[in-house]
């Protein structure tokens, strides 16, 4: 028997993290939660998820960025795959969700609040199929 996937989910909004928590537990997936970026790096190093979903407008507008940053940074936590989940399109008025870059977004997948259901886990079994071996990415 295969052991369940980790994923870890960095945001503040407490019934997100409810919603999303018990979807992704229905689908057999063991969640770990943090509610900002300083308690998602402490849990990202001592959980050692197998996918990463963060938000990016908690404390500030840009902490997810910055998390992601630092993730990228710390090379035991370098491979976790990151799936950006934000509503910063609509609530900053931007005209498109921006794009991941190595240097200054450098998550892997990017998807705009509110998430359907469906989609996410569709994203999420995508990730971690695709996730590097060996602990290396391809950047």
């Amino acid at each position: 028997m295969t052991e369940a996937k980790t994923i870890l989910i960095v945001d503040d909004d407490s019934a997100f993290v409810e919603s999303v928590r018990d979807l992704l537990q229905a689908y057999g997936y063991t969640v770990v939660t943090a509610s900002d970026g300083s308690q998602g790096l402490k849990t990202a190093l001592e959980a050692k998820p197998d996918l990463m979903l963060l938000d990016v407008m908690m404390a500030t507008n840009t902490e997810g960025f910055d998390v992601a940053r630092r993730i990228r940074a710390i090379p035991e936590l370098r491979a976790i795959p990151i799936l950006l989940v934000t509503g910063m399109v609509r609530a900053m008025q931007l005209a498109r969700v921006p794009q991941p870059d190595s240097d200054w977004l450098p998550v892997d997948r990017i998807l705009e609040k509110p998430i359907d259901p469906a989609r996410l886990i569709k994203e999420v079994e995508r990730m971690l199929s695709t996730k590097p071996q060996g602990g290396k990415r391809n950047e």
